[in-house]
C-alpha cells in the first residue's frame, strides 16, 4: 500500500491541468497529493481498486465514477467507506438530496454520472445486492448539447481560415482533428511508433517519411480510444510534411517521441480550438471539427464511384465490419495501397480548397501555360517562381491565370516596344544616308 501511495503521490506531481479543471468542476477541493479529492491518497487509492474488483471498470469509466463520488461525499460530508454505517436509507435520501440542490446548476450528463457512481458505491459496499435495487430517482438526465439541426454549421471556409492564420502546431492540430476526426484525448497520447513502420525512417535522429500519406495506428489502449479497437487513420500529405518538419526541428527524434507536444492534454486541445473559433468569428463546439472530418470522408473516400462507409466508420474509430476483421489480421500490403488509392480523393480535396493547392493535372496544364509564356517572353525565373507559388498553394489557379496573362501582356508589350524601337532605328539610319 505505502508503494502504490508513493506513486500517486509522484503521478499527482505531474497532474494535467486537464484533472485540475475537472477537479474544480465537480467542486472538490484540489489539495496536495489528492487527485479526486477524498481527502487523502489511500481512501482515494481503495476506492478506485474497490470500484475496478467489483465492476471490472475500464480506466474511463473508473475516472468519472471516482470523481462523482468524491463530490457526493464531500458535498454530503460522508466519508465513502462510512456509508454501511450510514445506512442505505439514508445515503439515497442524500443522494435525492443532492439531485434536487443541483439539477439546475450541473449538467444533466454530470449528475448523472454522481448518481451513478454513488448507486454504484453501495453495490460495491454491499449495501445493495444489485444496482437495480437503489431508489429510482427521475430527474432529466438528457444531454444539454445543441441540437444537430439547430446548432451553426462549420464551414470549409473557417476551416480554411483557421489553417491561414495557425503557426504550424495549431495547422498540425487541425490536420489531426479536422482531416483525420482523432479526439482530443487521443492526440497527447500518439507518437512516431504509431506510424506503420514501412512509412517513415528514423537516421541521426531525424524523421523522414517514406510515404506521401502515412498510416497512423491508434492502439485499443489509449484512453480515449471510446470502442477500444485497434484503428488507423491516413495522414494529409501537407500535415505530413509540417509534420516532419516541427519533430526535426525540436529535438532528437525516437519511435518514443510525442507526436503533438504543445497540446498535451484533451483541455489544451479544447482551449486552443475555441480560442481559434473565436479568431475566425465562428462560435460552436469543438468537436465540430470531428464531424467535418466525418463529412470529408464521407464524401470523397472512394475508389472511382466506389465509396466504403466501413472504412470510414473505422478510420472515424468506430466498430464495425472492418474492425471485427482486423482485430484478427493485420493489413496486408494489399489493403495498403487499396486504402491509400481511396484517400487520394480525401487528399486531394484538402489539398485544394483548404491549402489552396492545385491537383498533378491542373499542375502539368499550368506548365504547358507556362512553356508558351516563356516563348512570348516571360521570364524563366519568374515562371518558375509562378508555378512554385501555385504548386504550395501560396497562389490560386485563378490568381495564376490572373497573373500569367498580365505577365504575357507585359512581355509582348516589351517586345512591340523593341521592335518599335529597332524599325525606328533603322529608319533613321537610312534617312540620315539619304
Amino acid at each position: 500500500m505505502q508503494r502504490q501511495i508513493q506513486k500517486v503521490l509522484l503521478k499527482n506531481e505531474q497532474q494535467t491541468e486537464t484533472e485540475t479543471r475537472k477537479n474544480a468542476f465537480f467542486g472538490v477541493p484540489t489539495t496536495h497529493a489528492i487527485l479526486t479529492g477524498f481527502g487523502n491518497v489511500e481512501t482515494e487509492i481503495r476506492v478506485r481498486e474497490t470500484f475496478k474488483t467489483r465492476l471490472s471498470l475500464k480506466r474511463t469509466t473508473l475516472n468519472s465514477y471516482s470523481f462523482g463520488l468524491a463530490r457526493f461525499c464531500h458535498d454530503r460530508n460522508i466519508e465513502p467507506f462510512d456509508f454501511e454505517k450510514v445506512g442505505l436509507e439514508q445515503i439515497e435520501e442524500a443522494t435525492e438530496q443532492f439531485i434536487r440542490m443541483y439539477q439546475a446548476s450541473l449538467a444533466p450528463k454530470y449528475l448523472n454520472v454522481i448518481f451513478n457512481s454513488v448507486k454504484s458505491w453501495c453495490f460495491c459496499t454491499k449495501l445493495i445486492k444489485s444496482r437495480k435495487l437503489f431508489r429510482e430517482i427521475k430527474f432529466d438526465k438528457t444531454s444539454r448539447k445543441f441540437d444537430a439541426i439547430t446548432e451553426t454549421s462549420l464551414e470549409t471556409a473557417h476551416i480554411k481560415k483557421m489553417i491561414e492564420i495557425g503557426d504550424i502546431d495549431e495547422k498540425i492540430l487541425i490536420g489531426f482533428y479536422a482531416f483525420a476526426g482523432l479526439r482530443p484525448a487521443l492526440l497527447s497520447q500518439l507518437t512516431v511508433g504509431d506510424f506503420a513502420p514501412s512509412d517513415y525512417v528514423l537516421q541521426n535522429g531525424k524523421i523522414h517519411f517514406t510515404a506521401k500519406n502515412p498510416f497512423l495506428f491508434v492502439p485499443k489502449e489509449y484512453e480515449g480510444n471510446k470502442a477500444h479497437v485497434k484503428f488507423f487513420v491516413i495522414l494529409h500529405s501537407k500535415i505530413t510534411e509540417l509534420l516532419e518538419t516541427t519533430l526535426n526541428n525540436a529535438e532528437t527524434v525516437t519511435a518514443k517521441t510525442p507526436l503533438m507536444r504543445k497540446y498535451n492534454s484533451a483541455d489544451s486541445v479544447y482551449q486552443k480550438i475555441v480560442a481559434m473559433f473565436a479568431a475566425v468569428g465562428f462560435q460552436g463546439r469543438p468537436y465540430l471539427l470531428r464531424s467535418f472530418a466525418d463529412k470529408v470522408l464521407d464524401r470523397n473516400l472512394a475508389c472511382g464511384e466506389k465509396r466504403d462507409e466501413d472504412l470510414k466508420e473505422f478510420m472515424l474509430g468506430h466498430k464495425g465490419k472492418i474492425s471485427m476483421l482486423y482485430q484478427f489480421k493485420s493489413l496486408t500490403a494489399e489493403d495498403c495501397v487499396t486504402y491509400r488509392k481511396m484517400f487520394d480523393n480525401v487528399d486531394k480535396w484538402i489539398s485544394q480548397n483548404i491549402f489552396g493547392m492545385i491537383g498533378d493535372e491542373d499542375l502539368s496544364k499550368a506548365k504547358a501555360q507556362a512553356e508558351i509564356a516563356e516563348k512570348f517572353g516571360v521570364n524563366a525565373e519568374q515562371l518558375k517562381a509562378m508555378l512554385e507559388a501555385l504548386r504550395i498553394g501560396k497562389m490560386t489557379a485563378t490568381q495564376y491565370d490572373s497573373e500569367l496573362t498580365a505577365a504575357i501582356a507585359q512581355a509582348q508589350q516589351k517586345t512591340l516596344e523593341s521592335k518599335f524601337e529597332t524599325l525606328f532605328k533603322a529608319y533613321m539610319e537610312k534617312h540620315a544616308q539619304q
